[in-house]
């Protein structure tokens, strides 16, 4: 029987496997085995295939209809008309929601690249009464997720 955890790179993964060790498991059936980081950045932009739920899109809309109605209201002293300033609010309100959407997301990406490491999988090979003692141990030093396999 197998019992698989994963764990952050943390003092608790230490005090697992050591709790484990006290339990009585040898350290030959206790495997820990870390995983490898992306190797590079993600895309900014979504392709037809793939997609992250993340849009770019979203606030140079609002932008861009916030300024519609704001340059075709002025639209009608300045000269030009209300069509063409209208217009003109429509692309510069897009463009500086874009910008903005673009520049969250490139910070966004930099802190979570910074604060995210990669995760370790344990895995245990215990007898089916060990099972339900080592998924325990797991579950107390903060385990994102365990499973028993037969």
């Amino acid at each position: 029987m197998h019992v698989i955890a994963s764990f952050d790179h943390s003092i608790y993964l230490e005090l697992a496997i050591t709790a484990l060790e006290e339990l009585g498991i040898p350290k030959e059936r206790i495997y820990a085995v870390p995983l490898q980081e992306r190797p590079k950045k993600p895309k900014m932009f979504d392709s037809i295939n793939s997609s992250d739920g993340i849009s770019l899109f979203d606030a140079g809309v609002a932008l861009a209809t916030a300024c519609t109605v704001i340059g075709s209201s002025y639209g009608f002293i300045l000269k030009g008309g209300a069509i063409l300033w209208g217009i003109i609010g429509a692309v510069v309100g897009f463009l500086i929601g874009f910008i903005i959407d673009i520049l969250h997301q490139k910070k966004t990406a930099i802190t979570k690249a910074k604060t995210k490491k990669s995760e370790v999988i344990i895995l245990v090979t215990c007898a089916h009464e060990e099972a339900k003692h080592i998924q325990e141990v797991f579950w107390e030093h903060l385990a994102f997720g365990v499973a028993v396999c037969d």
